[in-house]
C-alpha cells in the first residue's frame, strides 16, 4: 500500500503514545507494592472481592473491546454496509441472560474459576475438558489480539511491528504479573475513558470533515446501505437479520457468560448486587460503543464515496436556496491491503498534522489491545491453577496414602499465579511473532474454538436447567456437539474455495456454529442422560445441591423457627437466603426432579459446596 499520503508519527504523537503506556505500568505497579502488594490468591485473582459496580462494569468491556472491535466494525460497515447494526438487538438478548441465569449461580457458589461448576455439577472430566478448551482458545485470541493492531499501524505509519507486539506484551505481562486483578480492572478504566474519548472524538470530527451528521446518513441511505432488516430464505447468508440477534446472541455467551475472562470480573465485585449492576451497565455502555464504532465506517464511506461536501447553502431574497459544493483533495478510496486498515489510514490522512492526534489514537488501540490482553493473561492464570494444577494435587494426595498435608498452600500459589502471569505473557508475545507466518492456521484455530465455545454453553445450559442431567449423558452430547461445531467450521475451510458446490453444512453462516452446536449438543445430551439412568439406579437417587440451578428452578425454602416448628412462609432459594445471616437453620423442600429428601444450609456462607458437589 501506498502511505506516501499519510502523516509521519511526530514528537507530540510520542509523548502522548509514552504518557499513555507510563500510566498503564505505574497502575501495576502501584497495585504491586501499595499495602504490601498481592499476597493471597484471592486477591490476585479477584481484588478480594471488593470492586463496585461502575469499574466492573468499565474493566467487561474494555476486556472486549479489543482492536477487533476498534478497527473491525468500521471496516465491516464500511465494506458491506450497516446490516451489522443488527448485533444492536443481540446485546438485548445477552446481558439480561447473563443477570438472570449465570451471576447468581457463579456468585451464589463463591467459586474462583468458571469451570469449578462443571467439576461441582457433573465431574472432574467435564471441567478439565472446559478449562483445556479456554486455555488454547484464550491463548491463541490474546496473541492475535495483539498482533492484529500491530499490523494495521505498521501498515500506515510505518511503526515496526515487532515493536508494536513487543511493547504490548511487555507492559501488558508487567502490570498482571504485579498487580493481578486490581492492577487489571483499574488500569482497564483508565482505558475505557482513553478509548471512549477518543472513538467520540474521532465521530465529531470525521462527520465534520466527510459533511455532516446529516449528509452521512442521507448518502448511506441513498446507498441502500442502512437495510437492517434482511430476511434470507436460507442460513447461508453471510449476515442476516436473525443471525445477528440470535446467532449473535449464542455466538456471545461463550465469552460474555461462561468465559473465565468474564467470569473472574464478576465474580470481583463487593457483592451480589455490585455485579448484577455492573452487567446492566454493559447494556447500554456496549451499545454505544458499537455504535459509535459502526458510525465511523458509515463516516468513512459517505467521506470517500461521497464526492463533493455541500457547503451553507446561499440564500437571496430574489433566487431559490443554491447548495455550492466544495471538492476536496485525497477524497478517492485508498488502496489497502486490509480493510481493517482503513480508519487508521483516514485518520492519519485527514487528521495527522494535528500535534498528538495520531499518537492518541494510536493509545486508543493499545488501550483494546492490553486491556484484552491483559484480561486473558489473568483468566489464563486462574484456570490453569484453580482448574488444572489444584485437581491434580488433589488427585495426587489421594493416590499417596502417606501425604496428609493440605495441598493448599497460599503463599507459594499466590507467587505460582505470578510466575503463570508471566510465563502466559510470554507465550502470547511469541504466538504474536509467529501470528505472520501462521496466518491461515490461525483462520482455522479461530474457526475451530469458536464452534467449540457452542458445546461448553451447552454444558452450563444443562446444568442449571435440567436436574435429570448427569455427567455421562452430558460429555457425550459434548463430545458430539464438539465434533459437529469441527466438522463444519474445517469443512467450510477446507471448500471455501469452492463452496457452492460443496456440502450444505459447509456453507452455513460463521453466525450460527453456537446456534447449531448448542442445540446438537443438549438434544444428544438429555436421552443418553435418562438412558444412563435407566441402567444405573444410583444414579436415580442423586441429589442435586439446589445453589448449582438456576434460581427460577430451586426449591421452595421451609423455613425453620429456634423451637424447631417449620413455618408456613415459602420463598424462592437465592444466592441471598442461601446464606444463614440470623445463625438460624434453613431446611429447603425439593421437588421430584431433584430429591424427595429435604436439604439443610448452614453458616455465614452457605454450605461448603466442595464437600458436598455429590449430594447431600
Amino acid at each position: 500500500m501506498d502511505n506516501s499520503d499519510v502523516y509521519p508519527l511526530g514528537t507530540w504523537d510520542y509523548i502522548v503514545f509514552s504518557v499513555f503506556l507510563a500510566v498503564s505500568a505505574g497502575t501495576g505497579l502501584y497495585h504491586g507494592f501499595a499495602k504490601g502488594g498481592q499476597q493471597t490468591t484471592q486477591s490476585f485473582l479477584l481484588a478480594d472481592r471488593s470492586v463496585f459496580s461502575l469499574p466492573v462494569a468499565m474493566t467487561l468491556l474494555a476486556s472486549f473491546i479489543s482492536p477487533i472491535t476498534l478497527l473491525g466494525i468500521p471496516a465491516e460497515i464500511y465494506t458491506y454496509g450497516g446490516l451489522y447494526l443488527d448485533f444492536l438487538f443481540s446485546q438485548c438478548l445477552l446481558y439480561p441472560s447473563i443477570v438472570f441465569i449465570f451471576v447468581p449461580v457463579f456468585y451464589g457458589l463463591k467459586i474462583t474459576s468458571a469451570y469449578e461448576y462443571l467439576d461441582q455439577r457433573f465431574d472432574v472430566v467435564i471441567r478439565i475438558i472446559g478449562a483445556s478448551i479456554f486455555i488454547f482458545q484464550t491463548s491463541f485470541y490474546i496473541a492475535i489480539v495483539a498482533y492484529s493492531p500491530a499490523l494495521a499501524i505498521e501498515a500506515v505509519t510505518n511503526f515496526d511491528l515487532w515493536k508494536t507486539i513487543l511493547i504490548t506484551g511487555l507492559v501488558c505481562t508487567l502490570y498482571t504479573t504485579l498487580g493481578g486483578m486490581k492492577a487489571v480492572i483499574w488500569t482497564d478504566v483508565i482505558m475505557f475513558c482513553v478509548m471512549f474519548a477518543t472513538t467520540l472524538m474521532v465521530i465529531i470530527m470525521g462527520t465534520i470533515k466527510a459533511g455532516g451528521f446529516a449528509y452521512v446518513w442521507e448518502f448511506n441511505h441513498k446507498e441502500d446501505r442502512l437495510d437492517i432488516f434482511y430476511f434470507p430464505k436460507d442460513l447461508t447468508a453471510r449476515m442476516s437479520f436473525p443471525s445477528l440477534v440470535i446467532g449473535g446472541w449464542l455466538n456471545s455467551l461463550p465469552l460474555w457468560a461462561v468465559g473465565q475472562t468474564a467470569v473472574q470480573r464478576i465474580l470481583s465485585a463487593r457483592s451480589m448486587t455490585d455485579a448484577k449492576v455492573s452487567i446492566w451497565l454493559n447494556l447500554p455502555f456496549s451499545v454505544l460503543i458499537t455504535f459509535l464504532a459502526a458510525f465511523e465506517g458509515l463516516v468513512i464511506y459517505a467521506f470517500y464515496y461521497g464526492g463533493p461536501i455541500p457547503s451553507v447553502p446561499i440564500v437571496n431574497s430574489t433566487v431559490e436556496p443554491v447548495t455550492s459544493f466544495i471538492l476536496e483533495e485525497g477524497r478517492s478510496p485508498p488502496n489497502l491491503t486490509s480493510s481493517d486498515q482503513i480508519l487508521i489510514y483516514f485518520i492519519s490522512q485527514q487528521f495527522g498534522n494535528i500535534p498528538g492526534y495520531q499518537g492518541l489514537f494510536i493509545a486508543c488501540i493499545f488501550a483494546g489491545t492490553l486491556s484484552t490482553v491483559s484480561s486473558g493473561i489473568n483468566a489464563l492464570t486462574a484456570v490453569m491453577l484453580v482448574d488444572i494444577i489444584k485437581p491434580f494435587r488433589q488427585w495426587r494426595q489421594q493416590k499417596s496414602t502417606h501425604n496428609n498435608t493440605s495441598t493448599n498452600n497460599e503463599s507459594k500459589d499466590t507467587l505460582l499465579t505470578k510466575c503463570l502471569s508471566l510465563f502466559f505473557g510470554v507465550v502470547a508475545i511469541g504466538l504474536a511473532f509467529l501470528a505472520s507466518k501462521m496466518g491461515t492456521l490461525i483462520s482455522m484455530a479461530n474457526s475451530i474454538f469458536g464452534a467449540l465455545g457452542g458445546p461448553l454453553v451447552a454444558a452450563f445450559l444443562l446444568g442449571m436447567f435440567w436436574p435429570r442431567a448427569n455427567a455421562r449423558g452430558t460429555l457425550v452430547g459434548v463430545i458430539c456437539g464438539s465434533v459437529l461445531g469441527l466438522w463444519i467450521s474445517i469443512g467450510a475451510i477446507v471448500n471455501k474455495d469452492n463452496i457452492e458446490d460443496s456440502l450444505g453444512l459447509y456453507k452455513l453462516s460463521f453466525m450460527w456454529y453456537a446456534t447449531f452446536t448448542i442445540m446438537a449438543t443438549i438434544v444428544v445430551a438429555i436421552p443418553c442422560s435418562e438412558i444412563y439412568r435407566i441402567f444405573h439406579p444410583e444414579e436415580q437417587e442423586r441429589t442435586i445441591d439446589p445453589l448449582l440451578l438456576a434460581t427460577f428452578l430451586r426449591p421452595k425454602i421451609v423455613r425453620k423457627d429456634h423451637n424447631g416448628m417449620n413455618m408456613t412462609r415459602f420463598e424462592q432459594l437465592d444466592d441471598e437466603s442461601a446464606v444463614d445471616k440470623g445463625g438460624e437453620s434453613h431446611h429447603l423442600a425439593t421437588d421430584s426432579s431433584i430429591s424427595n429428601e429435604a436439604i439443610e444450609l448452614e453458616g455465614d456462607e452457605g454450605m461448603n459446596l466442595n464437600q458436598r458437589k455429590k449430594g447431600v
